[in-house]
């Protein structure tokens, strides 16, 4: 068989032909085994866009398929030239397209089985609901279609025993969240500009008016939620927060995920440097404003035992969750993270990571591995998985010695270790400066630097927050 291109990007083959029209499922199978193609599905929706009065109807197809989607290559054809006539502006009912299949010999035959197909009494005197219920069968078929591929090609590749446990745990892992994403939302292919402008509109309107426009959630300091274009973090953005030990990350990442289940959110953080009761230790401080000092100290537990209850059961009534798990690999933090959005459907989330580069420790990295590809692919997996679950994700990482030997200590891009590929993953990229850790004598005393060095739809700049560390505690500074 010989294949040419045709008009309107369909391969144009010699031998095909429509299938039998008899109502049948397309792909035999086992008892056991449900078909993963269904004419029947297929047919009843197309037959439903070639008739007049069903704009929205057809509207909302086309938002949840794609030519993709449909098992039969003469209805995929037939959905890719429905949507280019729809897209050139031009009718699309049972004429226009007749017409179009005969002036493109988009398919062989297809004149008659669109004919056959359009005035099918089966199909065109079905209902909306069952309209509707073929373009959700088309959907799940073509999931199931792309999990069983994935599937196979990670069998095949573990047969061959040449494939790390890893790498295939990653494939499967990649493969079950593109369906997921897929089977959530149809469009996974080109959208018209103007369904981006129109949302982009709205929100301005809103704004016009002074409603909020839900995009992001507070990071606990109004002047940073200002410095980040009024959004704070925003969904689907990697958030990079960076210093060097002991300038108070982890603590800054606290108030952070601590803020965010205030307003409502579900907070997870991973700690992987850190058990879960010392991190526990740190949110109880925060919220209660209690030194981490007075924990171990039998004297000063009574004086304080009110503030340390009150602020735990406040903790206790939101939604927070720490996995203490050490050496987490990119695929169980996909894996972890997919798992915690699915047990709090309906809710916004945000995660957390402390910090980047133990994840590439905990990624089986092959012996003499170059750190920058494993800490990039870890960064790249972030934002990923950032886009996927549709929240900010605010990772932690470890600046390099060089800050050390400069005169001025304020950190700048390229102390970030294996920075290249954190730099370009990275929506907004942080670091934290406490001028008081190396000029004792500093006039700033109890302050941190928040440098913003990178926003991607923002300006760059600092911000100073007055901190108490024994605590956990930052305040926006009052100057």
């Amino acid at each position: 068989m010989t294949a040419t291109t045709a008009p309107f990007g369909f391969p144009r083959t010699q031998q095909q032909q429509p299938p039998a029209e008899a109502p049948i499922e397309a792909v035999a199978a086992p008892p056991s085994i449900e078909p993963l193609v269904s004419q029947i599905s297929e047919r009843t929706v197309l037959c439903s866009l070639m008739q007049d009065g069903r704009e929205d109807l057809s509207g909302q197809i086309a938002a949840t398929l794609n030519a993709q989607d449909f098992g039969e290559e003469i209805h995929i054809n037939l959905f890719r030239l429905w949507q280019q006539l729809g897209q050139s502006g031009q009718a699309r009912d049972l004429a226009a397209l007749v017409d179009a299949s005969r002036t493109h010999n988009v398919f062989t035959g297809g004149e008659d089985y669109l004919i056959n197909l359009a005035t099918n009494p089966t199909y065109l005197t079905a209902s909306v609901e069952a309209i509707q219920a073929a373009a959700t069968r088309i959907k799940e078929l073509s999931v199931t279609r792309t999990v069983l591929a994935s599937a196979k090609l990670v069998v095949e590749k573990a047969a061959l025993g040449q494939t790390s446990v890893e790498a295939l745990t990653t494939m499967l892992e990649d493969a079950a969240g593109n369906a997921r994403t897929s089977a959530k939302s149809s469009r996974t292919g080109p959208e018209h500009v103007v369904g981006f402008i129109s949302v982009l509109l709205e929100q301005i309107e809103q704004r016009l008016q002074g409603q909020e426009v839900d995009s992001g959630v507070t990071t606990g300091f109004p002047s940073l939620d200002r410095l980040l274009g009024g959004h704070g973090m925003v969904d689907e953005d990697l958030i990079v927060l960076a210093a060097r030990p002991s300038m108070g990350k982890t603590a800054m990442e606290v108030n952070f995920m601590l803020a965010a289940a205030e307003a409502g959110r579900a907070a997870l953080l991973y700690s992987m440097e850190m058990r879960g009761t010392s991190m526990a230790k740190r949110m109880i401080s925060r919220a209660g404003r209690v030194p981490g000092s007075v924990f171990n100290s039998s004297e000063q537990l009574p004086d304080r035992l009110e503030s340390i209850y009150e602020a735990a059961q406040k903790l206790g009534n939101q939604h927070i969750y720490i996995d203490e798990s050490p050496g987490l690999s990119l695929a169980e933090i996909r894996t972890r993270s997919r798992l915690f959005a699915a047990q709090n459907a309906g809710k916004k989330l945000i995660i957390g990571v402390d910090y980047l580069q133990l994840i590439a420790a905990g990624a089986a990295a092959k012996p003499g591995a170059d750190a920058r590809v494993v800490v990039g692919d870890a960064s790249k997996g972030l934002k990923q998985l950032a886009r996927e679950l549709k929240c900010p994700v605010v990772a932690l990482a470890q600046l390099s010695r060089t800050v050390e030997q400069r005169a001025n200590k304020r950190p700048m891009m390229s102390d970030l270790k294996e920075s290249g590929q954190i730099e370009q993953d990275a929506d907004v990229i942080m670091f934290l400066y406490r001028d008081e850790a190396y000029n004792p004598e500093t006039p700033e005393p109890g302050i941190t630097e928040v440098i913003v060095a990178k926003q991607r739809e923002g300006a760059t700049g600092t911000v100073k927050l007055a901190h108490q560390l024994a605590s956990s505690l930052y305040e926006d500074h009052l100057q």
